[in-house]
């Protein structure tokens, strides 16, 4: 019972953590001017305000229901799966600020052999 509040609480830190890397430097300059891409992050804003607005409610109904549980458990995969991608977006948005400046080294390489990625143009 213990854990499953101290995992609730986790999940609130968690989501914290997300909103800062939702809006670091990095994700806010790289999405700049991108309107689709502003639209889907100010739409996964409400989304975790929402669930944040709910979440130290459920923590605590957890403990005596299952489907809160589960909820939990499928929430928090959605937050790790948000992290991800802001993630993916600083480490484009870092490329790009390095290519910029330096110019690409790998693109001798990928014309040479393709790209096995897929990259955002910068």
């Amino acid at each position: 019972m213990a854990l499953e509040v101290v995992g609730g609480a986790f999940l609130s830190a968690f989501l914290e953590e997300v909103f800062d890397k939702m809006y670091s430097r990095e994700v806010m300059d790289f999405i700049q001017g991108k309107k689709f891409t502003e639209v889907l992050l100010k739409n996964l804003k409400i989304t975790l305000l929402s669930v944040n607005a709910v979440l130290d409610d459920a923590e605590e109904k957890q403990i005596s229901n299952s489907d809160v549980k589960l909820w939990l458990g499928e929430l928090k995969e959605a937050i790790y799966d948000a992290e991800d991608l802001l993630n993916e977006i600083k480490t484009e948005a870092l490329r790009c600020k390095v290519e910029a400046e330096f110019g690409s080294s790998t693109s001798k390489v990928e014309a040479e052999f393709g790209s096995s990625t897929s990259k955002v143009q910068c």
